[in-house]
C-alpha cells in the first residue's frame, strides 16, 4: 500500500533500551542489557526530541509503548484457544485491517494521523502539518534516527536503508542460531510441514522461522495487490478474508504443537533483540 506509515507512537520507539555498546566488526553480539532499560529509552527519546527541535520540528518523547489489544497478545502467545478465536474472525490479519479498522488487530500499518491521536501527541503534530511539511518532518525523523543509530552502534551508515539492512543481517544471525538451530523446533516444524502438504498447501522450507509464515505469505502478497494503488474497500477485502480464515485455521490445526513451542521462544528472542544496539529501533518511512 502506498503512503502508509506505522502509528507514530510505535514508529518512533527509536533504539529502544539501547546500552550504547557497539560491536567491533564481524558478527555483532548482544550487548549487556541496561539495568534500567526504561531510563535508556527515556534518554534516547530525549535525544531524538532535541535533534528534531534542531531541525525545526516538535517531537514529544515517547517512553512507553502502546499496549497491544488483548486479542493480539493472546494470539501471539501461541495458546491454541486464543489463536483459534483470533483466526476464526481475522484470519492472518491482512484483509481484517480493512474490514475491522477499529479493532486494532490487523497486521497492516495505518496512516499517521488516523486514530489514536489522543494517545499519541506526535500524531497530532503530524496531522496539523501541510503535506510538504509532513514530508519534511519524516525526512528529519529519518535523519535523526540515523544519527542516533550510528552513535549507538559506532557505525557510519549513510542511509536508513543501509542501517535497516545491517539490522536485518544481524537479526538473521540471531534467528538462525536461536530459533532455526533449536532441535525441538526443527522436529516440530518437520511435522508441521508434512501436515500442511497433506492439506494441499505448498511448503518451500521447513526451517522453523520459515514454516511459521509459510501459509500466510501468499495472502500477504495478494493483499498488497488488492485495490491496485489505492486502499481497498471492505467489500473488496471480504473474499480475501474468507480464504484467509480457512487457511489460517488449517495452518493452526497443523501447527498446534509447533506454535505452542515456537511463539514463546520467538517472542523471547525478539524481545531480547531490542537490547542490541540499533535493533530496537524503528523509523517512520513511506511505504
Amino acid at each position: 500500500m502506498t503512503n502508509s506509515r506505522v502509528p507514530l507512537a510505535i514508529a518512533t520507539a527509536v533504539l529502544a533500551t539501547l546500552t550504547g555498546c557497539a560491536s567491533t566488526g564481524g558478527t555483532e553480539t548482544a550487548a549487556t542489557p541496561s539495568a534500567d532499560p526504561a531510563n535508556q529509552q527515556r534518554q534516547t527519546q530525549t535525544q531524538l526530541a532535541a535533534c528534531m527541535k534542531g531541525r525545526g520540528f516538535t517531537y514529544h518523547p515517547m517512553v512507553s509503548m502502546p499496549e497491544l489489544p488483548d486479542a493480539v497478545k493472546q494470539e501471539i502467545s501461541g495458546d491454541y484457544s486464543a489463536m483459534k478465536k483470533y483466526r476464526s474472525k481475522y484470519g492472518f490479519g491482512f484483509a481484517a485491517s480493512i474490514i475491522y479498522p477499529n479493532d486494532g488487530v490487523g497486521r497492516m500499518a495505518r496512516q499517521v494521523g488516523e486514530g489514536d491521536s489522543a494517545k499519541d501527541p506526535n500524531g497530532k503534530v503530524v496531522a496539523g502539518l501541510s503535506k510538504p511539511q509532513q514530508e519534511a518532518y519524516f525526512q528529519a525523523m529519518e535523519a535523526c534516527n540515523l544519527e542516533l543509530i550510528n552513535k549507538a552502534t559506532g557505525k557510519k551508515h549513510k542511509s536508513m536503508q543501509e542501517a535497516a539492512k545491517a539490522q536485518s543481517e544481524m537479526m538473521k544471525q540471531i534467528i538462525s542460531r536461536e530459533i532455526d538451530g533449536d532441535p525441538k523446533l526443527t522436529e516440530l516444524a518437520r511435522a508441521f510441514a508434512d501436515c500442511l502438504k497433506g492439506k494441499g498447501y505448498q511448503v518451500t522450507s521447513q526451517r522453523p522461522s520459515d514454516i511459521a509464515r509459510s501459509t500466510e505469505s501468499s495472502f500477504l502478497t495478494e493483499f498488497g495487490k488488492l485495490g491496485g494503488k489505492r486502499q481497498p474497500t471492505a467489500d473488496e477485502a471480504r473474499p480475501l478474508l474468507q480464504r484467509e480464515i480457512k487457511a489460517a485455521l488449517d495452518d493452526l490445526e497443523c501447527g498446534k504443537d509447533f506454535y505452542a513451542a515456537y511463539r514463546p521462544k520467538a517472542n523471547e528472542v525478539y524481545k531480547r533483540a531490542e537490547l542490541l544496539p540499533g535493533l530496537g529501533m524503528t523509523v517512520a518511512v513511506k511505504g
